[in-house]
């Protein structure tokens, strides 16, 4: 297959792939994020109450301190556990790395949440996963170096000379030398990427690595494009129609933050364009069966073509549809609740308006039009005859209005899990009783738990493996990192099978209280046990161990 053709092959499923700019998932997202900023409807009257409620930032907001805690409360977001003996040493420490590299190399905290609050507002979140090779330059500097002192350095590859000066001494030369030092190292990234920066095939099943065809697509400078190792012109031109995504103007209009400076636009290496990287299965070489390719443009310019393993991208929705990618939002549960709210309660403040400023009827003719048309505590109107002056009275919408907003706030929590029980809210939360006030916090909570398992069964899950998979193949060097306050060196290419491994996601359901309770109950059952003669038999010092360190660690997290 010629470059052209697969240029021509990618165009066409960038056409018929859903998330366009002008399609109805853009629609909807650009919808959502209007909802969540409270942005006007377009309905408003003048001169008329123009509220707008908050339910979907409410609803949102929420879910995600739940959701949040249930990851990251433990200092492990998975486990990996093993299938055989020979995999229990790869194992726990494939779980203190890869947690090492998700909470200390990159910001697993931000990425996690950035992922669940797209996926709770627009449908879906994506991350990407990639390694990224870069170079550490230093300059180190020697002085009074003997012969064979700086031959030595001079033989180091990774050392280049850039200074040197010599001068007698005693025992022969003496050397004063300046080196750069060159290392070249590589680490994993995880990068959260906007939804509308992304295209998917229409055919794609739940699961995003069965896609035929996925697109990333990102602002890029020309500097950053030549970053990136590819060399292109000042003049590189590409599609502009990705600048007209109604979901993205929404995104960034709401605070000015999509608003470029003509002055930098005009210096060229700070020119910005659409860099796309195209993730395609097409038969390229021809042998019959397609492969998963990678394919980096600019328009129509072609920056790499080459053969992947795996997709570099994770998904995941928080209301799953069968045999469909992308599922439902939390936004999409609420927005017909915010906009009925927003509706009741203008008319409810009209109503208190109109009560206050209210219309009067008048004798033509008998009444001071100015003073009837100022407005003002104690102010006169003058009349000529009396009783001139009659006031229409609006009636108080009162009780039923209030009951309306009450049965949509009921709705609004069944639909999401968020009651006002959980947040603290309800005045009558005192006088409900304890029990049920767990029967209501539970069943609020089984549906922020239902989100998290299917959040971490796709989304989390399938990062971790990709970080898993990424430094089995790509670090080719002992790294030395601080695991369980130890200094450990980890070497992930002797992990002799380095996916045979399941994985445990969500740890972290548990609070401190409850698992400070749960150390403190198997301490009492290992101390029966010793009582009754069972150490060395059911009991073993290291199950003590381990109980002591759980009751520990929740003292002191």
């Amino acid at each position: 297959m010629k470059e052209r053709e697969l240029l021509a092959i990618i165009e066409a499923e960038e056409n018929n792939a859903i998330g366009t700019e002008t399609g109805a998932l853009a629609e909807s997202r650009r919808t959502a994020m209007e909802y969540y900023y409270s942005q006007p409807y377009g309905n408003e009257v003048e001169g008329r109450s123009q509220v707008v409620t908050s339910e979907v930032l409410d609803a949102v907001e929420g879910i995600m301190p739940n959701l949040m805690s249930i990851f990251t409360a433990s200092d492990e977001v998975v486990r990996f556990e093993p299938q055989g003996m020979e995999d229990e040493a790869a194992a726990l420490q494939a779980t203190d790395y890869i947690n090492y590299i998700f909470a200390r190399t990159n910001n697993g905290f931000l990425v996690l949440y950035c992922l669940f609050k797209d996926a709770l507002l627009q449908k879906n979140g994506f991350c990407k996963v990639y390694w990224e090779e870069y170079e550490e330059s230093a300059k180190e500097r020697y002085q009074g170096l003997s012969d064979d002192e700086f031959a030595m350095l001079m033989q180091d590859e990774g050392l280049e000379l850039i200074e040197h000066s010599e001068s007698d001494g005693q025992d022969g030369k003496l050397h004063d030398a300046v080196f750069r030092k060159t290392s070249k190292t590589g680490r994993v990234c995880l990068e959260p990427v906007p939804p509308e920066e992304v295209l998917v095939s229409r055919e794609t099943p739940n699961e995003l690595c069965k896609a035929r065809f996925v697109e990333h697509r990102s602002k890029k400078t020309i500097s950053q494009i030549r970053e990136m190792g590819f060399d292109v012109p000042d003049d590189l031109s590409d599609s502009e129609d990705a600048d007209y995504n109604l979901e993205r103007a929404a995104r960034l209009e709401y605070d000015d933050s999509g608003q470029r400076v003509k002055d930098i636009e005009s210096d060229p290496a700070n020119r910005e364009v659409w860099l796309c990287e195209a993730y395609i299965r097409v038969d390229f070489d021809g042998d019959g069966i397609t492969e998963l390719r990678k394919v980096t443009k600019v328009g129509k310019r072609v920056l790499l073509n080459e053969e992947i393993d795996t997709l570099p991208l994770v998904s995941g929705t928080p209301i799953v549809m069968p045999h469909k990618f992308y599922g439902l939002s939390i936004a999409d549960l609420v927005m017909p609740i915010q906009l009925t709210k927003s509706t009741i309660t203008r008319s409810l403040l009209d109503n208190f308006y109109f009560a206050n400023n209210g219309r009067y009827e008048i004798l033509d003719g008998m009444v001071n039009l100015e003073d009837m048309m100022t407005s003002r505590p104690g102010g006169v109107v003058r009349s000529k005859v009396l009783g001139a002056v009659k006031r229409l009275d609006t009636p108080l919408l009162g009780m039923p209005a209030f009951k309306l907003l009450e049965y949509f706030d009921t709705v609004k929590e069944n639909r999401t899990g968020v009651t006002r029980y959980n947040q603290g809210t309800d005045a009558d939360s005192l006088n409900k009783t304890a029990h049920g006030m767990e029967i209501i916090h539970s069943a609020s909570m089984q549906r922020i738990e239902l989100i998290a398992r299917i959040m971490a069964e796709t989304c989390v899950k399938e990062l971790f493996w990709k970080i898993l998979e990424l430094v089995s193949k790509y670090q080719n060097k002992p790294q030395v990192v601080k695991l369980r306050n130890q200094w450990v060196k980890v070497d992930p290419r002797e992990w002799k099978n380095k996916f045979n491994m399941t994985v445990s996601v969500g740890l972290g359901t548990g609070s401190q209280q409850m698992t400070l309770q749960g150390a403190m109950g198997v301490m009492q059952i290992q101390g029966m046990l010793m009582k009754a003669g069972m150490m060395g038999q059911v009991l073993q010092p290291t199950n003590l161990y381990q109980a002591a360190r759980l009751y520990a660690k929740a003292v002191f997290p």
